[in-house]
């Protein structure tokens, strides 16, 4: 009897990870918050196409070349990132969450892994071609405008840029930091 109170006591003191008190709901929970997040990501950029397309036809863009290109580029960089926003979203919501745990770790895996491309190499891409498309502008702005109204585009255009550039770096923090999150939990769930 003494060998079963041995091993009771030695079961009592194993160290056993937990699972996390709410589990799977809470993951499903971080996982709407992430599409709700890039949903309002999409509609912003395409409140944006829209105030950059009536731009266009206001100053009657296509009769110059250079407008033309500078505001083309501008909206086709935010065109491809709304459709890139787009797919993105819609892989999220198809990941079998009532699967087996490990194949939607592999899947969310798999989806984190995309998102960082997708932050790391093609997000620069597309705000260095509008800022790029913007700079086009600037010619047809100094020789439509008035040099004080010129210069305080250019300047509030810089701090613009600026601080759009540390906003979507945070926002990408975040949301990589939740996709990580996820993944850890998923893992601790089912470590398999």
């Amino acid at each position: 009897m003494n060998n079963f109170s041995d091993i009771k006591k030695q079961w009592q003191r194993r160290e056993v990870s937990l699972e996390p008190e709410t589990g799977v709901k809470d993951i499903i929970k971080k996982s709407k918050y992430l599409q709700k997040k890039q949903r309002i990501g999409q509609v912003v950029l395409s409140v944006t196409v829209a105030i950059l397309v009536l731009f266009f036809f206001y100053i009657s863009a296509y009769k110059n070349s250079e407008v033309f290109h500078g505001l083309g580029i501008m909206i086709g960089s935010l065109v491809i990132r709304i459709c890139l926003e787009y797919f993105s979203r819609t892989k999220l919501k198809k990941l079998p969450s009532y699967r087996n745990m490990n194949y939607y770790n592999q899947q969310l895996i798999s989806y984190y892994q995309n998102r960082k491309y997708l932050h790391s190499l093609i997000t620069p891409l597309l705000f260095a071609a509008y800022v790029a498309g913007f700079l086009m502008l600037l010619p047809s702005f100094k020789e439509g405008l008035s040099p004080g109204f010129y210069t305080y585009i250019l300047f509030s255009s810089g701090f613009v840029f600026l601080f759009l550039a540390v906003f979507i770096a945070i926002q990408i923090r975040e949301e990589l930091r939740i996709l990580k999150d996820l993944k850890e939990e998923i893992k601790s769930i089912d470590p398999a």
